[in-house]
């Protein structure tokens, strides 16, 4: 039970911090900054999931796939 619990928190952290990232993003920075900004969430998922001592409960894939999605953002963006 702890375990599911824990799970909820850190998807309702991780899908905030992306949608807060994504919303401050809509604007001010070029597609490159956005490109590059998702590529570093992309790999700290990437490491996390590769490192056999966690264990997220799924949540590392999230983060990685967060990171997918803030690069095609940025892709889309014009400059």
């Amino acid at each position: 039970m702890a375990n599911i619990i824990l799970a909820a928190i850190m998807l309702i952290v991780v899908f905030g911090s992306v949608g807060f990232i994504v919303y401050s993003l809509k604007k001010r920075p070029s597609g490159l900054k956005i490109i590059l900004l998702g590529i570093n969430i992309t790999l700290v998922g990437g490491i996390i999931a590769v490192d056999p001592n966690s264990y997220l409960a799924g949540i590392e894939y999230l983060i990685v796939l967060s990171g997918l999605l803030i690069s095609l953002i940025g892709l889309t963006k014009e400059d």
